[in-house]
């Protein structure tokens, strides 16, 4: 009897359970699913976002040449102020699947980008995995930009383009915004992809460059510097290497990389050897007189490409050490590993340290393929 009593108060429990259903069901209908966001400075020290988001299909009514998105444009003296008044004339945002934040040139090199962001980290919807990029002008022009294929949503082509750097080593490793705020905790300087608007399209246009102390914006770099510094931080993972021949262009393209770095740290002075090893296609020779059979004849394209790839990754590297002054490239994470006591006392001086230190290049390009085109003078069966 006594069994039966407690199998029913059991019983009873799950019916009352099950009776209260979801009970933290959101109707789509009144949701805002938000992508991206652009944050721009506004008047006065405010802040501007321009928020990306996605337009539920509902039974299949929506109009085929609809883009499919909506911006929404709300404003404020602080961020919490601007997402509140989004509250003002549309839905809440509802912020799990925000993908893209994309700081405008303005406010990434005049305001704490740790601080604009603080908000965002601090809001259980939000993502830490979300992207953290940069405009060379507005974030609005970006988000607000009208693609030629109108059934693109334009921080959906921002967040795929990431995935492309199989194909062109000019594309950055994507910065999360968890692991940029990591950055600003140790102080360390980093590269943040660059996004721009041009005639219609949105391209990956280079890099900026994050101060890891004042955790500003203080300068950008071109496209080509990025894949020189890619080749640093052992981020290659494809693209290729144009040069030219006796005046005909030759293409190496990238199947492998793996880059070493070796630190030095004798009488108080540091230095760094970087090494590069990579191996792939010869995948264009418009050279007349080729003869890809010849083993010679690839070691003279091997020594060239060598010498192509170790001059771009030396005129990069001295950008960012002689001239913007700080390490983003992260040597600084090699020389802790192998000398922390040294570093745990200088750590401070790092951006000084960085700027006089030695740096050799070692350079090694392996051609392990050109494909079917080839002289056959040479070749024997």
């Amino acid at each position: 009897m006594r069994g039966r009593r407690v199998l029913f108060i059991f019983l009873s429990c799950c019916l009352f359970l099950l009776s209260a259903g979801c009970w933290d069901l959101k109707d789509i209908e009144k949701l805002s699913f938000v992508r991206g966001v652009g944050i721009d400075e506004e008047e006065q020290k405010g802040v501007k976002l321009t928020y990306q988001n996605l337009v539920p299909k509902m039974g299949g009514t929506q109009e085929a040449d609809s883009p499919g998105y909506v911006n929404v444009v709300s404003k404020g003296k602080n961020v919490l102020e601007a997402v509140s008044n989004v509250a003002l004339k549309d839905p809440p945002i509802y912020s799990d699947h925000l993908k893209i934040f994309l700081f405008g040139k303005d406010q990434a090199e005049h305001h704490d980008i740790q601080g604009t962001l603080n908000h965002f980290i601090r809001d259980d919807e939000v993502r830490r995995s979300s992207y953290l990029l940069v405009s060379r002008g507005d974030a609005s022009k970006v988000i607000n930009q009208k693609l030629k294929s109108q059934q693109k949503v334009p921080v959906e082509h921002i967040f795929e383009t990431s995935k492309n750097r199989n194909f062109n080593g000019k594309i950055l490793l994507p910065t999360r915004i968890g692991r940029a705020s990591d950055y600003f905790q140790m102080g360390v300087s980093f590269l943040v992809q660059s996004v721009d608007a041009i005639d219609g399209e949105l391209i990956y246009d280079g890099a900026g460059i994050i101060h890891g102390k004042n955790r500003k914006l203080i300068g950008f770099i071109p496209a080509k510097d990025v894949q020189s510094l890619n080749w640093v931080m052992d981020r290659i993972s494809g693209g290729v290497v144009p040069a030219t021949y006796k005046g005909f262009p030759i293409t190496y393209e990238i199947k492998k990389a793996k880059t070493k770095i070796e630190p030095y740290l004798k009488d108080g002075h540091i230095s760094f050897k970087i090494i590069v090893n990579t191996n792939g296609k010869l995948s264009e020779d418009q050279y007349p007189a080729e003869n890809s059979y010849d083993e010679q004849y690839i070691q003279r394209f091997e020594r060239l490409f060598a010498n192509k790839i170790k001059q771009r990754i030396q005129k990069a590297v001295h950008h960012v050490q002689k001239e913007v002054g700080v390490d983003p490239i992260f040597l600084s994470r090699q020389f802790r590993i192998k000398y922390p006591d040294y570093w745990e006392k200088h750590r401070d001086e790092w951006d000084a340290l960085f700027q006089e230190a030695e740096i050799e290049y070692d350079v090694k390009v392996s051609i392990l393929n050109f494909g079917a085109e080839g002289s056959t003078k040479s070749f024997k069966w």
